[in-house]
């Protein structure tokens, strides 16, 4: 089964994007995270007792709410493996970052929600959650591409997934998948050591902190004390990995801000907010500070490039 989705609309951002993935998989509402086109596409297949789909789409949020729960008599588990981007997936408090080779757990009986800020594409295991045990839903740690172990176990469920989607073995071949690789998940956990973060692989550990800067630049005081903190690594750690991208972590976070603040000096609807409210929403707590970067950023002041944008 297949389904796909190119909106001709800009009033309907998603066309049958909702529809799609009610078919596909439960009900779920799609969330837009920037204004830029859209365009998704499902491959599906059963491999019982599970199912196996990819998703390939531009970054958006997908959120399973109560609303969805009351009218569903669904008790499956979504088990997703991230291919390219990064993904987070948000349930019970708890927040899962995948990088490419990781898996993330979305029980189906609660809300959840499920965000790309970009282009992504990724296998989702619909596997029912009395196959799975309980240990995997308490805040579930599954970087597979931390270790050896786990990316060899990434890739055999990549392998398996995209062996079933291919559509030419038996259906007895395809149980005897479906069956191996609900096994796998269930004992995913027990293959991974709770190692610190210094041990995880430098992209995918950098990846995960910006990605969190990009969500959390509205914090004043993100900076390299709280990714270390958050991240639970050293604050020495931090400006280490950050060397590797020719800018520190402050300008990357300020980087973050100033886009945030351009965005707003150039909607018409935040034409009644004054640049400084709009600098300190965005996470500045010195306007001054705030307009020099703003025009080193964009070469002219904030007053100057909103009266030219909005003229």
């Amino acid at each position: 089964m297949e389904w796909s989705t190119r909106p001709a609309r800009p009033d309907q951002p998603f066309g049958s994007w909702a529809d799609d993935l009610a078919a596909a998989f439960v009900r779920l509402e799609p969330r837009r995270i920037a204004g830029e086109s859209f365009a998704g596409a499902i491959s599906k297949v059963d491999a019982a007792p599970v199912q196996i789909s990819q998703v390939t789409a531009s970054g958006h949020t997908v959120v399973r709410l109560p609303s969805h729960i009351a009218a569903s008599t669904d008790d499956l588990c979504f088990v997703n493996l991230q291919l390219e981007g990064l993904g987070r997936t948000s349930q019970r408090g708890h927040e899962q970052i995948c990088a490419p080779g990781d898996l993330a757990v979305a029980d189906t009986t609660q809300p959840f929600e499920i965000a790309h800020r970009r282009d992504f594409r990724l296998f989702c295991f619909a596997v029912p959650r009395r196959l799975l045990p309980d240990a995997l839903f308490d805040r579930p740690r599954l970087g597979l591409s931390a270790t050896e172990t786990g990316r060899t176990l990434s890739r055999t469920l990549a392998s398996y997934a995209e062996l079933c989607l291919n559509g030419r073995q038996r259906a007895t071949t395809s149980t005897m998948i479906g069956t191996h690789i609900a096994e796998l998940i269930a004992h995913a956990p027990d293959i991974l050591t709770d190692m610190p973060a210094e041990r995880v692989h430098t992209p995918v550990l950098l990846s995960m902190m910006l990605d969190h800067i990009a969500r959390r630049s509205d914090d004043p005081d993100l900076g390299a004390l709280a990714l270390a903190t958050q991240f639970h690594c050293s604050e020495r750690y931090v400006h280490r990995l950050f060397a590797t991208t020719g800018r520190s972590v402050g300008e990357h976070v300020n980087a973050e801000r100033i886009a945030v603040c351009t965005r707003a000096l150039l909607d018409r609807n935040s034409a009644h907010r004054t640049i400084a409210e709009i600098a300190f929403a965005a996470g500045f707590r010195d306007i001054s500070h705030f307009n020099r970067l703003f025009k080193r950023h964009n070469g002219l002041a904030p007053r100057e490039f909103r009266r030219t944008a909005l003229s």
